[in-house]
């Protein structure tokens, strides 16, 4: 992935000499969000040892009290933990 980098050139004057300063910005980071892929809730339960560490069913039963049909690993993540820390009643 490439960087932008937004130059700003300004000419200061001295006595009889010009300078050309160069300053670079990095770019925002709101400017570049990247998206997420976003997947349904078989294809990560068959994945969850590898990425969340947990049973199959876990997955599933966490997504599935979320009211989840599909959301991206990161969002599954969050749900997967909250519900294995959640207390048994």
């Amino acid at each position: 992935m490439a960087k932008e980098i937004l130059k700003e050139t300004k000419t200061v004057e001295t006595t009889d000499i010009k300078v050309e300063v160069t300053q670079e910005q990095a770019p925002k980071k709101e400017q570049k969000t990247l998206q997420e892929s976003v997947y349904p809730v078989t294809e990560l339960t068959a994945n969850a040892r590898k990425v969340f560490g947990v049973r199959q069913e876990c997955v599933e039963a966490a997504l599935k009290a979320a009211g989840k049909t599909e959301c991206t690993v990161t969002e599954a993540k969050g749900i997967v933990e909250k519900f294995m820390k959640r207390e048994v009643q």
